[in-house]
């Protein structure tokens, strides 16, 4: 069973469920410290957060000068994930929003097919467009280059699969992932740690 990740436009603003685009969320009264690329050294984008069931991950990638910057490695300094608990939410705004928000807020629904691999159920997915098929969330990933799975910090052990994310459903505001490239989103249930890829 793949679990595919539709686009559901009907869904702005949402705090509690998986979203892309619009504003990252924090605990009430916490503080989120806003990521910086180790590069350039300035804001990284907000993309997108996944609900998994240690919380929310929130996915940050540095867009201030496309290819110059390591944001396509989970160890490379130009994305981050920040894993955040799902209790009393608030949005949170970054200090530059022109350059760290995307200009797109959208929620997903969350279809259970019966093919077992992905790129079959993308395949046979009858919606509208192919693009409106945002990835999948579990299962095993398809990769474009290799297994690239990465290790916890914590405790040295691969990481587990969260998500596969494809770069959105309108060019003008997809995510930036090489250019029809895709993304992968692994995380910890023991550390509360997650770590974020992309290829293309």
């Amino acid at each position: 069973m793949t679990q595919l990740l539709i686009v559901d436009y009907s869904k702005k603003n949402i705090l509690d469920e998986t979203s892309f685009g619009g504003l990252p969320v924090k605990g009430i009264d916490k503080t989120l410290e806003w990521p910086t690329c180790q590069t350039c050294k300035a804001e990284m984008q907000y993309l997108g957060k996944v609900k998994t069931d240690i919380g929310f991950e929130l996915i940050f990638m540095c867009n201030n000068d496309p290819g110059m910057c390591d944001n396509w490695d989970a160890e490379g300094g130009g994305n981050k994930v920040v894993v955040v608990d799902e209790k009393d939410l608030e949005f949170c705004k970054p200090i530059d929003a022109e350059a760290s928000i995307r200009e797109t807020d959208y929620g997903v629904t969350i279809l259970e097919t019966k093919e077992d691999d992905y790129e079959n159920a993308r395949e046979s997915w009858k919606g509208g467009s192919r693009r409106e098929v945002l990835g999948q969330v579990y299962g095993e990933p398809s990769w474009l280059q290799g297994d690239e799975t990465p290790e916890c910090d914590c405790c040295n052990k691969p990481m587990r699969f969260v998500a596969q994310l494809e770069e959105g459903p309108d060019h003008r505001t997809a995510m930036n992932f090489g250019g029809g490239g895709v993304a992968y989103l692994f995380d910890c249930t023991d550390g509360k740690t997650a770590k974020f890829l992309w290829q293309s």
